[in-house]
């Protein structure tokens, strides 16, 4: 043990720090043996012994007559009972998932232990001792429901995850949603790769830069409520678990494809009466993955491997070519996963995993815009690799996990090949569009190196009960870059079509930033008198960021930004948190059939690069211009522009300094819930959820407060100011004259955003699979309502930013949201699987923003404010319908060949899903529906 420790320390020492957010990839099994009169049993012999591992587990019960295996991989157990003087008994098909814990207590009957006695109990399907909500897609769900073969579509079939996208076979696979659960932030988010959080580092921290091959996992678990304290973030957590290898040789071999040959023709929204091409059906996807798995060593070296090949092209209706022809999405996915699982004695495994990814997108739009063109979309080649390592040993009843990853990252957003040089970047907010050139063009490297090291140990009948001790600390450091240039050096913008404005950035720039994270957890899971639970702990979690010594060329206009060498910076922000994780559970009948919960938790959110990326001086930074286009000819010229009075506003980090006392921002979360066993495998649930958040910060323009403004209905030439979102009369607010183009940004912590809150009821059904049956459902009532932010791009001393503000329904809030998931094998092998989706409609435009007016003709040149209370403009409500049927047929003993048809959104539903959100001539005009009714053709070998 003391090696172990040294060893601890020296990771720690060579190691700056970031949180990762060990989280568990395993299960537990546990219990009190009684005899027939209910007195606990010592010394009875419990082996545990599954598929999932190499040799079978031992123990013995304590002096209460408890036990407990714990870091059981997913699988099916049997667990034996032996003691003398009573029958030996035999429990089987206890199904573990990572996170479970599965209590089963015996009640051994007396007789000699040489009769073995199989007891058919129902296995558990309630975990009586845990208060974490979570879901989990098992290779059942995976496999034989119908859904995107994607992790993002995957997780937006939880009850209670509300994503950016609706995905139809695949549509969106290529663009990862922004997820939210239960009034989180959307992006407060993980990606944790067998039980290691490697996100990318940029931005938020919130958002991945590896895109998985399905087929590769075993599990995806989905945790989304009342972690314990070894989980770092309130939001989604998904914990991606991939597949090992196994005593018997297993493997699989898929072809799925589907073509514009298999899909509906779509129909056209009506807008102003007129049909308006919307949508993105497909051309083409095909999708190739195998995957091979067994033993080199039998109960010593097992070996996985898979591998997957994914092409897909759409058609983008809203953007014509030249030839007004549709414009088109082609995109390329290839993966490849190695895993190798070594037991190097009894008590020690040793396992390693390399993730390959290249996410290929050749014309990638994702800017506020609606209708991007093809030369200004990005072209996205990128490449990245995933390196983990996990080292679990166990010592009598304690059990050491050492985990290690490294994630490296070449991610470029680039001009299309071919790019004339005098490329020029325009922008019409009014229509929407965005064509000539990309806004910008950039490569960014990024690396994450995570190391964490988790021990728990379990302690029978101390201090008046069981416990399951669990502390550990989590390290990484984390780096991101930008290599930006902009064509020109300037954006164009334009409203409604008349040039207004240009914006001249400080490219080309070579930024950098870096940000550590340290967490410490202590909790402990302690059974009172067999009944109730209580999981007490609490996290430590530092937090610090700053940007290293660095330099740019000489930016395209040197006379706005001559200053290209900057020193490195000292800690931006250093944060040092403690946040209390506190629930009970207590099981009522005592027989692990039925459980209420209590729940009471802080969660700092997720923090990436962001914060650093918007102060650093070497940073994106832009300089603001009116333009007088003089010669009518639509081009900016910079006479037509760069002029000193002609300056409207600047921004980057520049410009921005933080707030030293900045607090970090965190989420209150309570659960109160119950949940039954009904008939065998049935697990019934309802939940109430609450969550606040506090200390969200954004930006203040110091130069510019409040009192700088006058409030006015007229515009400088005396036109009246109408709302063109309600067509009525609105005030604003005017920048005096001499204050105009004056830019001192304090990013700092905003007292109204605490007044944001959500509340939600969730009832839940799953039937684990038995008899060919398998269903999860679940139905939410909620509500997400504060005062609206912007992020770092809002300035709370502008008057007009306060417009409509308060009393929004924020984010993705759809207010009922209902989710079946289901898949049932008939007699003669013929399955049926079931995804299907309901979601009330979303606020205009959560993707693309508010219903927004747009104002010409001020001192402060364009205006943009909220034009009606947030929520009461919705789109359209959406139901997705998804069926899969199959036959598998039996190929000897072992192989299954196994035909299938998916049949996606059958009832053929057009549902808009995205509006042009800018008041004018194109205010809501239909920028993107569903995709139609299309069929999926697949063959699938598996054995």
């Amino acid at each position: 043990m003391m090696k172990r420790v040294l060893l601890l320390s020296f990771f720690l020492s060579i190691s700056s720090s970031l949180i990762v957010a060990q989280v568990a990839i395993t299960g537990q099994i546990r219990g009190v043996v009684t005899d027939a009169s209910g007195s606990v049993v010592l010394n009875v012999a419990v082996s545990a012994e599954s598929p999932a591992l190499m040799t079978s587990r031992k123990t013995t019960t304590d002096a209460g007559g408890g036990y407990l295996f714990d870091s059981l991989p997913p699988g099916a157990y049997k667990v034996t009972y032996t003691v003398s003087g009573f029958k030996t008994e035999v429990r089987s098909n206890i199904v573990i998932t990572p996170g479970f814990t599965a209590t089963v207590s015996p009640q051994l009957a007396i007789g000699a232990s040489e009769q073995s006695v199989l007891v058919s109990a129902d296995a558990p399907v309630v975990d009586t001792t845990n208060n974490t909500s979570t879901t989990t897609f098992d290779d059942a769900l995976l496999q034989n429901v119908p859904g995107g073969r994607d992790i993002f579509s995957t997780v937006a079939q939880a009850p209670g995850v509300a994503t950016s996208d609706f995905d139809i076979a695949g549509s969106q696979s290529f663009q990862q949603s922004v997820m939210q659960v239960h009034g989180s932030l959307p992006g407060d988010q993980v990606y944790s790769f067998n039980g290691l959080r490697l996100n990318w580092p940029g931005a938020t921290g919130g958002y991945t830069s590896f895109y998985t091959d399905d087929d590769s996992l075993s599990e995806l678990q989905v945790v989304t409520d009342s972690a314990p304290a070894e989980v770092a973030v309130g939001g989604v957590y998904m914990n991606l678990v991939p597949k090992s290898g196994a005593n018997q040789m297993h493997g699989l071999a898929a072809f799925y494809y589907q073509s514009a040959g298999t899909q509906a023709t779509i129909k056209d929204p009506v807008y102003d009466g007129v049909p308006v091409p919307s949508g993105t059906p497909f051309i083409m996807a095909r999708d190739v993955a195998t995957n091979l798995g067994g033993p080199l060593l039998k109960d010593k070296w097992w070996l996985f491997g898979s591998w997957r090949l994914y092409d897909l092209k759409e058609s983008v209706l809203s953007v014509t070519n030249p030839d007004g022809s549709p414009t088109t999405d082609p995109n390329h996915q290839s993966n490849l996963m190695l895993r190798s699982d070594y037991q190097v004695s009894k008590n020690n495994h040793l396992d390693f995993v390399w993730w390959f990814n290249e996410q290929n997108r050749f014309f990638r739009r994702d800017t506020s815009y609606a209708f991007v063109t093809a030369d200004a979309a990005w072209r996205q080649i990128e490449p990245a690799y995933i390196l983990q390592g996990e080292w679990t040993s166990t010592l009598h009843n304690w059990l050491f996990d050492t985990r290690f990853g490294y994630l490296h990252q070449i991610f470029p957003l680039e001009n299309q090949p071919g790019t004339p040089v005098d490329a020029l970047n325009r922008q019409d907010v009014t229509l929407s569009t965005e064509t000539g050139a990309p806004p910008y063009s950039f490569v960014n490297p990024a690396s994450v190196f995570a190391l964490a090291e988790g021990v728990s140990f379990y302690k029978g009948h101390f201090w008046g009960g069981s416990h399951t001790f669990k502390f550990g600390v989590d390290t990484s450091v984390n780096r991101n870059g930008y290599n930006y240039t902009v064509d020109q050096g300037i954006n164009a913008i334009y409203n409604d079509g008349a040039p207004i404005q240009v914006v001249a950035y400080n490219t080309p720039v070579d930024v950098r930033s870096v940000y550590h994270e340290t967490a410490g957890y202590v909790q402990d899971s302690v059974t009172l008198k067999r009944k109730l639970t209580l999981n007490l702990g609490v996290r430590y979690d530092h937090f610090n960021t700053f940007y290293p010594a660095q330099s740019s060329p000489a930016a395209t206009f040197p006379a706005l930004f001559p200053q290209r060498t900057f020193p490195k910076s000292p800690n931006i922000a250093t944060w040092n948190t403690f946040r209390p994780r506190l629930g009970a559970a207590y099981d009522i009948s005592g027989r692990g059939t039925s459980v209420i919960r209590a729940y009471f938790g802080q969660f700092d959110v997720i923090e990436g690069a962001g914060l650093t990326e918007q102060i650093n001086p070497n940073g994106l930074s832009t300089q603001v211009y009116k333009w007088n286009d003089t010669n009518g000819d639509g081009i900016p010229q910079p006479g037509e522009w760069d002029l000193p009075a002609n300056l409207i506003a600047a921004s980057g980090g520049v410009v921005t300094t933080v707030d030293p006392n900045l607090k970090r921002t965190y989420t209150n979360e309570i659960n109160v819930g119950y949940e039954q066993q009904v008939f065998s495998t049935v697990m019934v649930g309802v939940n109430y959820y609450f969550r606040n958040i506090k200390n969200l910060y954004a930006e203040r323009n110091l130069d510019n407060p409040a009192s700088d403004y006058t409030a006015t209905t007229v515009d400088n030439a005396g036109n009246p100011l109408i709302n063109s979102v309600t067509n009525q009369p609105i005030t604003l607010y005017n920048l005096n004259p001499a204050d105009v183009g004056l830019s001192n940004y304090l990013i700092t912590n905003i007292p109204e955003l605490g007044t944001n809150h959500y509340n939600g009821l969730e009832f839940t059904v799953t039937k684990r699979m038995s008899k060919g049956w398998q269903v999860m459902a679940g139905y939410t009532l909620q509500q997400q309502k504060g005062t609206y932010t912007r992020g770092l791009t809002d300035d709370f001393n502008n008057p007009n930013n306060e417009i409509n503000r308060k009393n929004s329904i924020l984010n993705y809030d759809a207010t009922q949201m209902f989710k079946v998931l289901s898949n049932y094998t008939f007699p003669k092998s013929f399955a049926v699987g079931l995804n299907y989706q309901h979601y009330t409609g979303y606020p205009l435009d959560p993707n693309n923003g508010p219903p927004t007016a747009v104002f010409e003709n001020l001192n402060q040149g364009q205006v943009s404010v909220i034009g009606e209370t947030i929520g009461n403009i919705r789109l359209p409500n959406v139901n997705i319908v998804n069926l899969r049927l199959s036959r598998p047929t039996h190929l000897g003993d072992r192989f299954n060949l196994e035909p299938i048809v998916d049949l996606f959104n059958i009832g053929n539903a057009n549902t808009v899903i995205s509006e042009v959100p800018t008041g004018g001539s194109s205010f809501e005009k239909p920028t993107n529906q569903i995709n139609p009714f299309i069929a999926r053709f697949a063959l699938r070998l598996s054995f």
